[in-house]
């Protein structure tokens, strides 16, 4: 039993990717999941195609701001080129590209090697994956075959808002700032103490984060009030609606 990428596959079948597996029944932090999924994307294939699928057709979800300051806080420097690679399977055939301004920040691999460690254990298959790896994953020293998305094993989006309602204003936003400030706020310990600690956690500048507090607030999304300390706000968010 392989208890971390059972709760991964978990995670994924409760945002409707198709694996066998039971849902996990808990609130999902999509920026993490995706540094997990980077993290364990060399022991399993059908893991990184079912998540350039997802992202694929979800992008939109994803907050951007909030995803580069994980990846520079919390991603590992060698496992940052795997997760370069699924985001860059990801938005083929998507106009603007989906995630350029993420993909900015990562590098390829050191050395060219095979993506998956069962390839990279048997020096003829390694080879193999050398022969037919694609052009994408060579830019990122990631030898692996080109993927064909499984858009027929993705639950549509009434399926996934319905059990998480709060991917519906992700959706709205388009991964704009506020998303990435709405996803700190449910995720990242202490982001709601100050207006300073929630740039740094949702990845935007504070003047920026003040202009979308002001929208969110405006749209009864969340609530601010002063708190201890100069000029320092608290910010909480609001039940929906």
């Amino acid at each position: 039993m392989n208890e971390p990428m059972d709760n991964l596959l978990q995670r994924w079948a409760s945002i409707g990717a198709g694996f066998n597996i039971e849902p996990a029944n808990e609130e999902i932090d999509l920026e993490r999941l995706l540094l997990d999924t980077a993290r364990h994307t060399p022991e399993n294939a059908r893991l990184f195609i079912m998540a350039a699928t997802w992202l694929h057709t979800y992008g939109d979800m994803i907050a951007k701001h909030r995803l580069k300051r994980l990846i520079h806080d919390e991603l590992e420097a060698e496992t940052q080129p795997i997760l370069g690679l699924l985001l860059d399977t990801a938005q083929q055939g998507t106009y603007p590209l989906e995630f350029e301004t993420v993909i900015k920040q990562l590098k390829p691999a050191a050395k060219p090697k095979p993506l998956f460690i069962s390839t990279h254990r048997n020096p003829r298959l390694a080879q193999l994956a050398k022969r037919k790896a694609s052009k994408l994953s060579e830019r990122w020293n990631l030898w692996c075959q080109p993927i064909e998305f499984k858009h027929d094993a993705i639950r549509p989006a009434s399926w996934i808002i319905q059990r998480h309602p709060q991917f519906r204003t992700r959706a709205d936003f388009r991964g704009d700032l506020r998303a990435s400030i709405l996803a700190a706020l449910s995720h990242d310990a202490g982001a709601g103490d100050s207006e300073l600690k929630l740039a740094q956690l949702s990845g935007g500048s504070r003047t920026q984060v003040r202009n979308a507090l002001a929208n969110l607030q405006m749209t009864g999304r969340i609530t601010t009030h002063p708190a201890a300390g100069a000029n320092r706000r608290e910010v909480r968010l609001l039940p929906a609606a």
